[in-house]
């Protein structure tokens, strides 16, 4: 049954074609939709539920969780909503709150899909994997629902129980009644299960199977972008004069250490993080100069420092790290409308950065993940976006190599934490016991010590990449 496949409330058509939008993945066209509907009827349940979880979807979660958590009050009690709140919660690091909406749900029902996966996850942020798994097992023995077998997958890879895991999923994908967008998240878990045992050959099949589902998507128009904000164009606005100081940007690409290297910061004991904002993007997204004026700049720069005191209150924390990575793009622009920022970019090498990615399954916010080819040409044109950074911002950036980091961690840190102006503390080489949450796919990775097993990882599936290796050529 799909997730937005429900009883229909208030404007049928307008309800049966936003969910028709959901269902297909085209959440940029729903969200426009729905604030529509919005208007028309702001007190339709339904519609604000839709409108929630696709916000969250895009990293929006201050207004997602405004609209969900009105929409409950609207229809208390309705699992779909309580599970989207649950997920919202999740992402905003409050996690009481979360376990209280799963409760609820698993109260009335204790084998509900989404619910059991949920409160799976949150114990996961929290390194509670055994926990986690506790709770898995018990409700397979009620139901056989994909979620559930799905995160069974996830914590069975961490826990190192890959073998009856690879068996359920298998099983689980020969039902032909099986949700397209259910056997997609089933192929990639089982892709990542047979990788772990070695079995490269199935593993990217079923990657691949998982990836062909989805359109490829394009890459950006990096050319025009970088055309757009030469720099005579940054040179046109004043140089606002927030203080930045505070803040720690880690950018690079997606899968390139940028949540390692959060943990990393943020276990300093005068720190702290904050996942990953959307703010910049809100701000900036696809504007050209023309789009933006100095107030502009000078409204992003105090937004952005005044949420981040308000997502990370700590006195303590002399610096804070936004782990966004595609900020990337707004360099240029970000150094603009805050003085003295902090900039810490990740890079590890090309192929086993296309390779992770390829393996993820992103939502919906990343289109370039699900083909090869065209992963490698949105690698290329980071690559030159970066280049553009560092020829014209005279703002330090500190480039941190993944493959540095976790060959020999020490010099590597040290250097970093120099950088954004922290002593050296020996609590950011055991990142791993941070108690806080980790909400990104890297989850399970950062809860372990520093390791090299992921460096060269391309070379296991090097009969596969042919396309790939062709368009990025000799860039390392």
């Amino acid at each position: 049954m799909s997730m937005f496949g429900g009883p229909m409330s208030g404007q049928v058509g307008v309800i049966n074609r936003a969910r028709a939008l959901l269902n297909a993945s085209e959440y940029q066209t729903a969200i426009s939709f729905l604030r529509e509907a919005l208007e028309k009827t702001p007190r339709d349940p339904e519609v604000l539920r839709m409108l929630g979880y696709s916000l969250m979807l895009f990293d929006n979660c201050p207004e997602a969780v405004r609209h969900l958590e009105f929409a409950s009050k609207l229809n208390p009690g309705d699992p779909d909503t309580l599970c989207d709140l649950a997920m919202v919660y999740r992402r905003l690091d409050r996690l009481g709150e979360a376990h209280k909406a799963l409760d609820q749900v698993l109260k009335v029902n204790p084998a509900n899909g989404r619910a059991v996966a949920l409160k799976a996850r949150v114990l996961q942020a929290r390194g509670q994997s055994p926990k986690a798994m506790e709770i898995v097992e018990h409700a397979l023995t009620i139901s056989k629902d994909s979620s559930i077998v799905m995160i069974y997958g996830t914590l069975a890879r961490e826990l190192k129980q890959q073998a009856p895991a690879i068996d359920l999923i298998r099983e689980t994908l020969q039902s032909p009644t099986l949700e397209r967008v259910r056997r997609s998240e089933l192929l990639f878990s089982l892709g990542h299960l047979l990788d772990s045992v070695g079995d490269y050959d199935d593993a990217f099949e079923a990657f691949q199977t998982a990836n062909k589902m989805t359109d490829p998507g394009v890459i950006m128009d990096f050319d025009r972008h970088i055309g757009n904000w030469s720099k005579e164009a940054l040179e046109s606005f004043d140089q606002q004069e927030t203080d930045g100081s505070r803040a720690i940007l880690v950018v690079g690409m997606p899968r390139s250490g940028t949540t390692l290297t959060e943990q990393v910061l943020a276990a300093h004991p005068n720190a702290g993080g904050i996942g990953e904002s959307p703010f910049m993007n809100g701000v900036f997204g696809s504007k050209s100069p023309q789009d933006l004026t100095n107030n502009d700049f000078q409204a992003c720069g105090k937004g952005y420092m005044d949420e981040l005191s308000k997502l990370c209150p700590d006195p303590k924390a002399r610096r804070v790290v936004d782990k966004m990575p595609e900020n990337y793009l707004f360099l240029g622009q970000i150094t603009r409308a805050i003085r003295g920022v902090n900039l810490v970019h990740c890079k590890r090498d090309a192929r086993d950065t296309c390779l992770s990615i390829y393996f993820q399954r992103f939502g919906p916010g990343i289109v370039y993940a699900h083909d090869l080819v065209t992963c490698a040409n949105q690698y290329l044109g980071y690559l030159q976006t970066m280049q553009h950074w560092n020829e014209i911002l005279e703002v330090p950036i500190f480039e941190s190599k993944y493959e540095e980091l976790t060959s020999d961690p020490e010099p590597r840190v040290r250097a970093m934490l120099d950088h954004v102006g922290l002593e050296f503390n020996k609590s950011c080489l055991e990142h791993h016991k941070n108690k806080s949450s980790v909400h990104t796919a890297s989850a399970g990775q950062v809860r372990k010590p520093l390791y090299k097993s992921s460096q060269q990882r391309w070379k296991n599936y090097e009969k596969h990449l042919g396309p790939m290796l062709e368009v990025l050529g000799d860039v390392e």
